[in-house]
């Protein structure tokens, strides 16, 4: 198919020249459609998929421990190890800046991020990838990020390489 299009396209006039003539370049939209918005979320720093720039909210679809966002506990300088998916179902509160350094809860998220939608985290599957990962490379993370380990659930150390990519592939219905 690839040779056909190349074909057809050679026939007509050089390529490089036709796209060089588009409104929008096709790299600049696929780029785009790829990467998303260039937003992420507010508590764990995954990226939008929403793609393109016309959408209502930003999603992912798997979130991550916020420590890999960068986000410790103030108290013990520890990478945060909760997931936003499972914080916005439960009674922690958060601060930031956005919150003008006040604890708000995460259930309200939406007053300070309404651009945002973070569903609570259903399948506990779905983020065993990233789990993994934090356990993996807490260390690294923590001395990357400047800060201390993550006390990570006991649960999370028996995920395995297979279990992380199983639950990856499930998120996102890719089927072997």
């Amino acid at each position: 198919m690839k040779e056909q299009l190349q074909e057809e396209f050679f026939k007509s006039e050089n390529i490089a020249e036709t796209v060089n003539k588009l409104p929008t370049k096709p790299q600049d939209e696929l780029f785009s459609r790829v990467f998303g918005c260039g937003q992420q979320c507010p508590f764990c720093k995954v990226p939008c998929e929403a793609g393109g720039k016309k959408h209502e909210n930003h999603h992912a679809a798997v979130h991550r421990p916020q420590g890999l966002g960068k986000y410790r506990h103030e108290d013990t300088q520890k990478l945060i190890e909760t997931l936003c998916t499972t914080d916005v179902q439960g009674g922690r509160r958060f601060r930031c800046a956005d919150t003008n350094e006040e604890l708000h809860p995460y259930k309200e998220y939406r007053t300070i991020y309404p651009d945002w939608l973070i569903p609570p985290d259903n399948t506990i599957k779905a983020s065993d990838y990233w789990k993994y990962v934090l356990v993996k490379y807490n260390d690294s993370f923590a001395q990357e990020y400047n800060a201390k380990p993550a006390d990570v659930p006991k649960a999370w150390t028996s995920i395995d390489q297979e279990q992380a990519l199983k639950g990856l592939k499930e998120a996102f219905n890719i089927k072997d």
